[in-house]
């Protein structure tokens, strides 16, 4: 997962930790709300906390490494082949459930052969 086959030095590299400029939503989506509680506002990222990235049709676990206004580093559970510039879903596990909490565009990594 995350890997592709290809003709030598025609592919993405492969990454083990990314930077991504990320913008998170409002509010959670499909989160039940009781009465008239509004739903559920989405809290900062977190230095350490655990993430579900989706790169393509990829998904890889990342744990938050750093973060600095909408500019965070992460450590991949997995490595992943991409290319700087790739766009990226967020999820946050709540309530037994990955929700989308965000998106963002991969700016730098730390490639696997480095």
């Amino acid at each position: 997962s995350g890997w592709g086959m290809g003709e030598v030095g025609k592919l993405p590299q492969v990454f083990t930790e990314l930077e991504v400029n990320f913008f998170l939503l409002r509010r959670l989506l499909g989160v039940r709300t009781q009465g008239s509680e509004k739903q559920g506002k989405v809290a900062k990222l977190s230095k350490g906390e655990v993430l579900m990235l989706n790169i393509g049709s990829m998904c890889t676990g990342a744990r938050v490494i750093a973060v600095k206004s909408d500019l965070c580093k992460m450590q991949l559970t997995a490595p992943v082949c991409t290319k700087e510039g790739e766009k990226v879903a967020l999820s946050r596990r709540v309530e037994k459930h990955w929700r989308l909490i965000g998106w963002g565009q991969i700016q730098a990594g730390v490639h696997l052969m480095d």
